[in-house]
């Protein structure tokens, strides 16, 4: 009985995981979103974060950043996602002033950093089904 509760456990688990190409269509998606930020002059950071994004279980991630420099946080999501949101916290939890951006699967936010130190960059599915999700930023 254990090891049949394991094999539907673990693949409940499998069906639920973005998949590669979901992972590479949502990278493909936030990549033309951020190339309109380098028309001023934003260069796009080196890695990127992907994975699932299900409703109401917020992604975060921990970035590094410093005062002088501006950036955009650019997410996107498949279309199952429907709507997604991003927002930026300081490392005390308290969400910071940004711009915002969003259109439906693809959201970004401007910020520029009055201290330097950790940040983190929440990542928000509002409604829908899991979804494969890519975020990336760029600085000037």
């Amino acid at each position: 009985m254990k090891r049949l509760f394991l094999s539907i456990f673990a693949a409940a688990l499998t069906s639920h995981a973005a998949t590669e190409s979901e992972i590479i269509a949502a990278r493909a998606d936030v990549l033309d979103l951020a190339g309109a930020w380098s028309n001023d002059g934003f260069k796009l950071r080196d890695g990127h974060w992907s994975g699932d994004l299900l409703p109401a279980e917020p992604k975060l991630v921990q970035v590094n950043l410093f005062v002088g420099n501006h950036y955009w946080f650019s997410v996107a999501a498949n279309a199952r996602a429907k709507e997604i949101a991003i927002a930026v916290f300081d490392e005390s939890g308290r969400p910071v002033a940004t711009e915002p951006y969003a259109d439906g699967v693809r959201a970004a936010a401007r910020f520029s950093p009055k201290v330097s130190g950790p940040y983190y960059i929440q990542i928000v599915s509002k409604e829908g089904p899991r979804s494969a999700f890519c975020l990336i930023y760029s600085y000037k």
